[in-house]
């Protein structure tokens, strides 16, 4: 079923009847969903030797798994076969979609994101250009408490509204799964409305979110401590969250200024108690001790890492932790880029995300953002591909269903106007996809 074009980042600016134009996303699970047939494909990257091997890490060029004059047949939402030369048979009833030689690759998986927020943050970004560093606007009452007093005024309706038309910007760029992440709330009852707010949106959007509760972004301005606001999350929010379902993971700040390691334990074992999976920000402008930490309480990822230590590195290693890039934080922050070769040539698989927020990275283009990492983190190209969508999947543990095109896997695939995934990572995310396919059906 072929749904209506989206349109792009002008509806972020339009607030009246948000919630009845995105009411036309809503996810339809039909019981069965006919085949589809994609014909004429220039190239198509699979990633299959990744999906058979459950492997992120060690990315080389025959990872891509590349077909050339290509076809891809989805059964009933998923993967059934593909190859090369003439197509098979159109099955009755079948759609036939022409991808007109182009690239066809897996859909993007954005697994780091700040979507649910009210207000702006304009004025620190001229801040910045003045001189200010992030740690002194925020020392100003700028930075996250910004964001946080704006959005406890803001009420669900207009933040859902404001969330499904950014989710629908990532999907013009070809983004079918994102992680979405609380953390302006900053109390027991606004980080529970955030919450609600992204299961809410959940249900409207067809990509797949991973909802995360990230309680401990900054220290709330009711609270004398990062500790005593570590441990109210711990005992008055978390077992809310569990047991209304509102957040499949939890997600710390761990910076100096915000939280120690120390301070998020009580967080964390709370959370590990609870079956709420851990994902950390990590040592972004200090040494903070957050690779181990990651590495000791099982985190699925350590994201930033810039300043993350050789013995941190080897412990999210040993604990399977994804490295999780972030550049289009430090091209808008002007902080430095995070190294991804300390991680790969110690065996860790990369990621990389946009890391979309009010304040720090604006930018919601993530085929940019794969760019950025090739140029300033030195990843190479195949790297590069694989840290948008297979490698992301793993940092959310979608790995086994999502982040490939392989049999048995989730159809979310994109069809990009250009002929090879060169020219895709080369393009710096100035094309957007001409089709784009979640679980066999067409949004785009």
């Amino acid at each position: 079923m072929e749904r209506r074009k989206l349109s792009g980042p002008s509806d972020i600016r339009k607030s009246k009847g948000l919630l009845d134009r995105y009411a036309l996303m809503e996810r339809v699970e039909a019981t069965v969903q006919p085949d589809v047939l994609i014909t004429n494909i220039g190239e198509l990257v699979t990633l299959s030797p990744l999906a058979r091997a459950s492997r992120a890490s060690h990315v080389n060029p025959d990872d891509l798994g590349i077909v050339k004059n290509a076809w891809l047949q989805i059964k009933n939402s998923k993967v059934e076969k593909y190859g090369t030369g003439p197509a098979p048979a159109l099955p009755q009833g079948a759609i036939l979609s022409n991808a007109r030689c182009g690239l066809v690759m897996p859909g993007l998986i954005d697994c780091h994101t700040h979507p649910v927020f009210a207000g702006s943050r304009s004025n620190e970004f001229c801040m910045r250009l003045d001189g200010k560093t992030y740690q002194e606007i925020a020392e100003a009452g700028g930075g996250i408490k910004s964001s946080m007093m704006a959005t406890r005024a803001a009420n669900e309706a207009d933040l859902l509204g404001e969330t499904l038309a950014r989710l629908s910007v990532f999907l013009g760029h070809g983004v079918t799964s994102v992680e979405v992440k609380s953390g302006y709330g900053l109390s027991v009852d606004s980080e529970l409305k955030l919450l609600r707010v992204l299961r809410a949106a959940d249900k409207k959007t067809p990509q797949h979110l991973t909802v995360t509760c990230l309680a401990l972004h900054a220290v709330p301005p009711e609270h004398h401590s990062a500790a005593s606001w570590a441990r109210e999350a711990a005992e008055k929010l978390l077992p809310q969250v569990a047991r209304e379902k509102l957040a499949d993971c939890v997600d710390a700040f761990v910076e100096n200024g915000y939280f120690s390691a120390d301070d998020a334990r009580s967080y964390l074992d709370a959370a590990k108690k609870l079956g709420l999976r851990i994902r950390l920000h990590a040592d972004e402008f200090s040494e903070s001790g957050c690779a181990k930490l990651a590495a000791e309480y099982g985190a699925e990822s350590a994201d930033h890492l810039q300043h993350a230590s050789d013995s941190g590195i080897a412990a999210m290693r040993t604990a399977d932790v994804v490295a999780v890039l972030l550049p289009g934080t430090s091209l808008y922050s002007g902080i430095p880029y995070t190294n991804a070769r300390r991680f790969i040539d110690a065996g860790c698989a990369v990621a990389v995300a946009t890391d979309f927020n009010p304040g720090s990275c604006v930018a919601d283009n993530l085929p940019m953002i794969a760019t950025l990492a090739a140029l300033h983190c030195k990843l190479k190209p195949a790297e590069a591909l694989v840290a948008v969508t297979y490698a992301a999947a793993y940092a959310l543990r979608l790995h086994h269903h999502k982040g490939a095109l392989h049999p048995g896997y989730d159809a979310d695939f994109l069809v990009q106007p250009m002929a090879t995934h060169e020219d895709w990572l080369a393009d710096l995310g100035r094309s957007r996809p001409s089709q784009v396919w979640i679980k066999g059906q067409r949004f785009l």
